[in-house]
């Protein structure tokens, strides 16, 4: 007799964003799937530009519109679906259920006000209490985040702390009235090696006591390893593979989230070259055809050199062969193996799959040994 699946806290189902820009259109997120069940943690990896940060600002729909609009797809926050709720509701969602920490906690406070103004307005709103009480539990939020003597802290401005502290701060507002949820869009970015690791320890301790969910959004494999339940590998606007942690790091089945963790400096081999997947993630506006990834893949180009139909192309200045439906079609996400999806035409058992909306309660069992995947800090 099988156990029947918990439902997922968020479920996001083929979101497609885009933007319009100097009368053009671009897709930075294109069929989105992902889901995060209580109490687990989803890591979404990739570099910078493949759409993490929008997908995350989607769900709690501040995409600017115009130039930006969710042109299809559902998010749905314990069965509602979040897209076609009102403005006011959805401002009873952000920080009461959802909350979210930025990127840069020095352009996210407001440099006018006190740290403790802020904390107590972000209180105030969502639990419609009076000013003592509203005091009372940011001073404790604070305190929880381990700032020292936070009755004095709250008449300090965002300038008269450190990096570290402000980010401290952001996270205290973000749990200051228990959402269910809290998206952290690179919270260690911009912080010394130190200060991170406080910082993640931090986000542990928070996430275990409180039992609240963390959709986790970095391109550091180290915070990933030490974090993640399940991960979402993100490239050029789609998902390319979503796997429980230790499945992508031990049996990653797409080209680009093995070059990913061939990239990442190894302890105890100090002579070794570093790898690099080379070129850029490309822009929204000129995407590939077929596979978006083809152009950078040395996999392809290892297949087309062993026969079978390819096709040359271009890109760094250089042309090569590479497989031809790599360049024709793109690749759909499908469940290779149990719990495991991967969007690569030659992965293991992808002829057999079938497409499927990734879904996972995974939790990790035990840690990922990450002291040969620790990226040089």
């Amino acid at each position: 007799m099988s156990l029947k699946m918990p439902s997922p806290l968020l479920q996001i189902s083929s979101l497609t964003v885009g933007f319009t820009t100097e009368g053009s259109s671009i897709r930075a997120v294109h069929d989105v799937s992902l889901s995060v069940f209580p109490g687990q943690t989803l890591a979404v990896v990739g570099e910078s530009g493949c759409g993490k940060s929008v997908t995350a600002l989607s769900i709690l729909r501040l995409i600017p519109t115009p130039p930006g609009r969710i042109e299809s797809g559902k998010i749905s926050l314990e069965g509602r679906d979040l897209l076609t709720r009102t403005e006011k509701e959805m401002q009873q969602v952000r920080g009461r259920e959802i909350a979210m920490i930025f990127q840069e906690p020095m352009t996210s406070l407001n440099p006018v006000f006190s740290i403790g103004d802020q904390i107590v307005e972000a209180v105030r709103l969502h639990q419609h209490v009076g000013m003592a009480k509203a005091r009372q539990i940011a001073e404790q939020a604070m305190s929880d985040v381990g700032i020292a003597d936070p009755h004095r802290r709250m008449d300090e401005y965002p300038h008269q702390m450190s990096g570290g502290m402000r980010q401290r701060v952001m996270i205290a507002m973000a749990l200051s009235c228990q959402p269910k949820l809290l998206i952290a869009d690179e919270p260690t970015t911009a912080l010394d090696v130190t200060i991170q690791a406080q910082i993640l320890e931090l986000l542990r301790c928070l996430q275990k006591q409180t039992g609240m969910s963390l959709l986790l959004i970095t391109h550091d494999l180290g915070v990933v390893a030490e974090n993640a339940d399940v991960v979402a590998v993100m490239y050029a606007s789609r998902i390319v593979e979503y796997a429980p942690v230790e499945e992508v790091f031990d049996r990653p089945q797409h080209p680009y989230t093995a070059g990913l963790l061939r990239s990442v400096p190894r302890l105890g081999d100090p002579g070794a070259r570093l790898e690099s997947i080379p070129g850029m993630v490309p822009s929204p506006a000129r995407f590939p055809s077929g596979c978006k990834f083809h152009p950078r893949c040395p996999l392809t180009r290892q297949l087309a050199l062993q026969g079978g139909p390819t096709q040359t192309v271009s890109a760094d200045g250089q042309q090569f062969p590479v497989m031809q439906t790599c360049v024709q079609r793109e690749p759909d996400l499908r469940e290779i193996s149990p719990g495991h999806w991967a969007a690569c035409h030659f992965a293991e058992n992808f002829d057999r799959a079938r497409p499927s909306v990734p879904q996972s309660e995974h939790r990790r069992q035990v840690s990922v040994d990450s002291l040969q995947q620790e990226p040089a800090r």
